[in-house]
């Protein structure tokens, strides 16, 4: 497929998306203030239709899954969209978390509390949305398998991100089992959900969802990888310091480092934190080690 025919698929299908969750705002019972603040909310934080890049190219996940599965005919987008709703609730979450910028335009005091809110939204629609499945001319069979996996792929996520939360500092074993359950499991719920619409063959549901699971880990490592070339250039004031801790780069340094250097790469990294001028000693020792060639 030539890039361009790549750009109209995308458009085609954040568009055929909005209008199916537009369609079920449409019809909520909830105030036209709150439909007017989700919706603001899916515009302001939707990456632009008309750009390839790894976050809009992963909308086509269902359909491509669905496709490559042997899917013919109509695809419901009630899966692409819930699925989408679900990734901007994670991310609107994860931005509350770490006091992303993105959510500070609003001098409110309780703007995170509204974040939040919009974020549960974001998940009830998701939820509304996959419940149709079972009233549409959808295989029942397949709606339910979808339902269930939806259930447990989201809420095996949530174990990856309590374990992110709670663990102070992570091994890089751990950090690779988090990986598996965060984004690996979120972006092989995508393959899964387009592929079970297709059929029901184990095997082909299974290596689909392995190549999910597989992108997903591949975009969380090419963000990791981002943050140490902004580390590299000493951009750091745009890498919430929180998550230095818990990037690839810096805990592969950590798994590699003999123990005495260890403590001094430590205290290297929470020196940076409130001393800025220190980033230089800190991106000399990850490079020693390797660390981004590793990543």
């Amino acid at each position: 497929m030539a890039i361009d025919d790549l750009e109209l698929e995308v458009v085609r299908e954040f568009d055929l998306i909005f209008q199916t969750i537009q369609s079920y705002l449409t019809r909520s019972p909830i105030t036209p203030s709150y439909k007017d603040a989700l919706w603001g909310a899916l515009a302001r934080f939707s990456p632009r239709q008309n750009e390839l890049s790894k976050s809009n190219l992963t909308i086509l996940l269902p359909l491509y899954s669905f496709q490559v599965c042997g899917g013919r005919g109509e695809f419901h987008r009630e899966i692409s969209a819930a699925w989408y709703l679900f990734y901007l609730a994670a991310d609107l979450m994860d931005g509350v978390q770490d006091n992303d910028l993105r959510l500070s335009y609003s001098s409110s005091a309780d703007s995170p509390a509204v974040w939040l809110n919009l974020a549960s939204g974001f998940f009830f629609i998701a939820d509304a949305l996959l419940v149709q499945l079972l009233d549409r001319k959808a295989n029942i069979e397949s709606a339910q398998d979808i339902l269930r996996a939806f259930q447990e792929k989201l809420l095996i996520m949530c174990d990856g991100q309590q374990q992110d939360l709670t663990q102070l500092e992570t091994t890089l074993p751990d950090y690779l089992k988090m990986l598996e359950k965060k984004s690996g499991s979120f972006f092989s719920l995508a393959c899964y959900a387009g592929a079970r619409m297709a059929t029901n063959e184990a095997d082909s549901l299974i290596r689909i969802a392995e190549y999910g699971s597989h992108v997903g880990k591949m975009i969380q490592i090419l963000d990791d990888l981002e943050d140490w070339h902004q580390l590299q250039k000493r951009e750091f004031r745009e890498i919430h310091l929180g998550k230095w801790r818990k990037t690839l780069p810096i805990l592969y340094t950590l798994d590699v480092l003999p123990d005495d250097e260890k403590d001094l790469f430590r205290k290297t990294l929470a020196a940076v934190e409130t001393q800025p001028e220190e980033v230089g000693q800190l991106v000399d020792y990850i490079d020693r080690c390797g660390a981004a060639v590793y990543t």
